[in-house]
Order: C-alpha cells, then sequence, then structure tokens
C-alpha cells in the first residue's frame, strides 16, 4: 500500500469513527501505525522546537498518568485491564511526537484530517437525525453509551471552529468546517446528553475571542452567518425549556434534583448521581491516600442501603445496578485516593501545558487543545467516561489532532 493510499484509508476511518467502535479503534491503530513507521521529510529538515515541546508535555502527562494508574493497580492487586485507557493515550501521544520531530506532517496532510474531522461530524449529524426522524430512541442507536459519544463528537466541533475561524484557510475550505462543526452540535443536541451540551458555550467563547481579533473584519456575511448559528442555538435551548415537551432533557434533570430533595427517591439520573457522589465522598474521607480499590467501589454500590427498610432500598434500586459514581474525578479518588486523582489530573496538566506552548506558534491549535482540554474536563464532573473504549480512543485522537494541525510559522490567524 503507497503511503497516499495509507492516508486516504486513515481519513477515511476518522470520518467513519463516529458510526462505530471498531472503525475508530481501526483509525486508532492506523494513526499509531502511521506515527511509528512514517517516513522522514528529507526536503524540510528544520523541526519546530515549541511543536515538539507540545507533544512532549501531552506524553509526560500521559505517561504520568500511566505510572501513577499503575502504582494504583500493583498497591489492590487488581487486573491490568484497568490501565487500557492509560495505554490508549500513550501511544496515540507518542505516535505524533515521532511524526512532529520526524517534519511528516504536510499541510495537505494537515488539511485532510480536519476534511475528515468534518466529515465525522456530519456523519455523527446523519446518524442520529435518521434515527430521530424515525422515532426511534437515538440514544440507544449511537456507536457507544449516549454520554461518551456525544462528547466525542463535541471534540469535533472544538477542533473544526477555530479552523473555520483562520484567515489562513480558503473560503470553501472554512464554510465546509464551519458547516462540520454545526453538524456536531447538533448531533450533540440530538443525543440529549445534557453533559456535552457545555460545547456551546465553549464555541460561542472561541467565536468571541475571534471576532475580538477581527479576524475576518472583511467577511461580514460569514460572520453574520455564525452569529445566527449561536442565536438559533440560543433559541433552541430556550424554546427546549419553556416549549412542551423536553426533546433535551432538560427539565427532566431540574425534575430529578426536585423529586430528590423532597421524597430522597434515587431512582432517576439526577438522584443516582447524587447518591453515589455522596457515598464517593465518604470513602474518599475514609482513605485518602490510597482510596478503597475498584472493587470494594463495585461492592458499596451494589450493596447500597444494605441494613435498610424494605422503601429504602426500593428507593436505591437503579444505584445498586450501577458500576461507578458518575465522576470521573471522585471515581479516580474514590479506587486510587490522591494517587488515582493525580494521575487523572497529569492528563490535565500535560494538555494544559501543550496548550499554552501551542498558542505562542499557533493561536488556532491552541483553542483547539484547549477545547478539547475544556469538554474532557468538564464532561468528566457527571460521568465515568474512561470506562467506555470508544471515549478515549476518541479523546487520544482529538488530544494529538492539534499537535499534527500546528503550523510552523510565525504565530498569526
Amino acid at each position: 500500500m503507497t503511503r497516499t493510499a495509507g492516508l486516504c484509508l486513515l481519513g477515511t476511518l476518522l470520518a467513519l469513527g463516529s458510526l462505530h467502535t471498531k472503525t475508530l479503534g481501526a483509525a486508532w491503530l492506523g494513526l499509531c501505525i502511521w506515527g511509528f513507521k512514517g517516513p522522514f521529510n528529507l526536503r524540510n529538515t528544520h523541526t519546530n522546537k515549541m511543536t515538539s515541546a507540545a507533544a512532549s508535555a501531552w506524553l509526560i502527562g500521559c505517561g504520568v498518568a500511566l505510572l501513577l494508574a499503575s502504582l494504583c493497580v500493583f498497591i489492590w492487586a487488581e487486573d491490568g485491564d484497568i490501565l487500557n485507557p492509560q495505554f490508549r493515550l500513550l501511544f496515540p501521544a507518542a505516535a505524533a511526537l515521532f511524526l512532529i520531530r520526524r517534519n511528516a506532517i504536510s499541510i495537505p496532510i494537515r488539511i485532510g484530517m480536519t476534511h475528515a474531522v468534518a466529515a465525522a461530524s456530519i456523519l455523527a449529524f446523519l446518524w442520529s437525525a435518521f434515527w430521530w426522524m424515525r422515532g426511534v430512541d437515538v440514544r440507544g442507536s449511537l456507536a457507544s453509551n449516549a454520554i461518551p459519544w456525544a462528547v466525542a463528537v463535541s471534540f469535533n466541533a472544538c477542533l473544526l471552529l477555530p479552523m473555520a475561524l483562520s484567515k489562513k484557510e480558503s473560503a470553501t475550505r472554512r464554510w465546509i468546517w464551519f458547516f462540520g462543526t454545526a453538524c456536531g452540535i447538533a448531533a450533540v443536541l440530538l443525543s440529549q446528553s445534557r453533559g456535552a451540551f457545555l460545547v456551546i458555550p465553549w464555541c460561542g467563547l472561541v467565536y468571541a475571542w475571534f471576532w475580538h481579533k477581527k479576524t475576518h473584519a472583511s467577511h461580514t456575511r460569514f460572520h453574520r452567518t455564525l452569529l445566527g448559528l449561536f442565536c438559533a442555538v440560543a433559541v433552541l435551548l430556550a424554546g427546549a425549556w419553556w416549549g412542551p415537551g423536553d426533546v433535551l432533557r432538560m427539565r427532566q434533570a431540574a425534575q430529578n434534583i426536585q423529586e430528590f430533595q423532597s421524597t430522597e427517591n434515587y431512582n432517576t439520573s439526577g438522584g443516582a448521581r447524587l447518591y453515589l457522589w455522596d457515598l464517593a465522598w465518604t470513602g474518599i474521607k475514609q482513605s485518602p491516600w490510597i482510596g478503597i480499590g475498584s472493587v470494594e467501589r463495585m461492592r458499596r454500590i451494589q450493596h447500597a442501603g444494605d441494613g435498610g427498610s424494605e422503601e429504602e432500598l426500593a428507593k436505591l434500586s437503579d444505584v445498586r445496578q450501577l458500576g461507578h459514581v458518575h465522576n470521573q474525578y471522585l471515581n479516580a479518588a474514590l479506587d486510587g485516593g490522591a494517587i488515582g486523582l493525580t494521575a487523572l489530573l497529569a492528563l490535565l496538566a500535560g494538555m494544559t501545558i501543550a496548550t499554552r506552548r501551542l498558542a505562542r506558534i499557533d493561536p488556532v491549535a491552541a483553542w483547539q487543545m484547549g477545547g478539547v482540554l475544556f469538554m474532557h474536563a468538564t464532561a468528566s464532573l457527571t460521568n465515568v467516561n474512561f470506562l467506555h473504549n470508544y471515549y478515549v480512543m476518541a479523546l487520544s485522537l482529538a488530544a494529538v489532532m492539534p499537535l499534527l494541525a500546528a503550523r510552523n510559522e510565525p504565530p498569526s490567524l
């Protein structure tokens, strides 16, 4: 297989990744193979040190997370499969660093990768819209659990919008990427995964910053279209809240909290989370340094309410069927104490440092990495997404995209 055909196959797999976990896994594997086996660009021997430093920061963050998570596994004598998320993040990070140091990423490749991300967002919207129009439960028809799937699609929007706002790209490309951003946001809304809705204000922040910098002062039509999009989204959210029905499950969340406060019924999405967060906090206070281990965590959840009355057990029936505490930070601290939590925070630190270093050479790439960081950090507040292979592979790919797309030239928008 020629190098061009291999890159086209990788782009196709990235585009189809929103439809099936195995397709995304094949894209993950393809990127790793490309990174470790790709050629050296002899026509461009200059290596951008800051881009390499940003990639190194992310790789170090992944390495520290793996080491600390391994320590937790050793302390509690747990199955090594628990380390799958850390390994899945580490390999693409290393592959990206190798590609950058070999100067193997040309401008056409950068553009092709962005087109693949746009295609993935468009297909995600078409797939979810297809089931929605047929009256089928969209949340049960996605490639993975609706929450990690929606956050993964939100990564695409975070990667596309800064590129769509960059004046360095042609108008046609920017329109394609803008359309991909809109499709990604629409797919997130159709999934009804409230934890991913924060992609909307994030995109608004990105747009406001580019507007402030007057990146496209001469492109009034483009600005008006973007402004119209965000106004339409605001109207949609307002209608979802005050209109008939509850298409985005926003009122349902408020009702769950009110029901929990009045009846202490935990058999709702919100009620179960509140109970689990309290359970996790109790466990963390009992063993703050090394946690209680994943086995004990599972036991405590499955035996929640033991010793209580039948009425109390009935209010915890849904909780007892769960396996985690629906908060990545609390779950990590409960399992591994300060060590487990530090392992999780090492990833955030690596992405933060990478974002700061990218900002010195390419603000567009910095906004891309910042978007992925923001969505990962906030979505982890209401779910343990690392338990889903789809999410981990999506995060590992999204985190290296800004590194591979960063331009080796003075910063300019």
